[in-house]
């Protein structure tokens, strides 16, 4: 069966050469971006190696956004990194979640939103860092100010107003430490980059 003119209604994903062209500030090897992606200020953003970013996810970089290596943003995430977010290495976004490093002042004491000059608005506003093996569940929401430490899992629709410790498995809302994770992905990412190693 010729499959040539079959219409693909799940869109793509950019080719190598036009994601080159489109001016990140560094770009590595093997990253995919669906054509149906929103990704707004790609000179203050960083990509690593074996990044994945799926379609509908909207990304407004005004300030600094750094994507580590072996990073997935799924479908229908929004990430909001107008005062800087960092994404560690292996950490994956299910679908959903939502990254914010400014928020409106919700008290009626200052107007909202950003077609009003800032000397009116307020809120709360800070960078949200997210290091290596963290795993955020669907629809989970990470506020300013936040550092996520090492080995997080987080479960579906949390809220995340505070920095959290390490290799914990955290859920609810708001947000509270269930039980320690288990470290046995510190081994499969050894095997996989001697794997790596020799394939090259």
């Amino acid at each position: 069966m010729d499959n040539s003119n079959r219409l693909n209604l799940g869109g793509k994903y950019f080719t190598d050469n036009e994601l080159k062209r489109a001016g990140f500030r560094k770009l590595g090897k093997n990253v995919k971006i669906h054509n149906r992606s929103s990704i707004y200020g790609v000179e203050n953003i960083s990509i690593g190696n074996n990044v994945r970013i799926d379609d509908f996810v909207v990304i407004i970089a005004t300030g600094n956004l750094e994507i580590e290596s072996y990073v997935q943003v799924c479908n229908f995430c929004f990430l909001g990194a107008k005062h800087g977010i960092t994404l560690g290495d292996f950490t994956t976004l299910a679908p959903g979640v939502k990254i914010f490093t400014s928020s409106d002042d919700y008290s009626g004491e200052k107007l909202t939103n950003p077609t009003v000059p800032n000397r009116f608005t307020g809120g709360n506003s800070g960078p949200v860092v997210i290091k290596k093996y963290t795993i955020i569940g669907a629809g989970s929401i990470i506020l300013p100010n936040c550092i996520i430490e090492e080995g997080v899992s987080i479960g579906a629709l949390s809220l995340v107003k505070r920095s959290l410790s390490s290799w914990g498995i955290y859920a609810g809302i708001p947000i509270r430490r269930l039980k320690n994770r288990k470290k046995e992905l510190l081994k499969l990412e050894l095997q996989l980059k001697r794997e790596v190693g020799r394939a090259k």
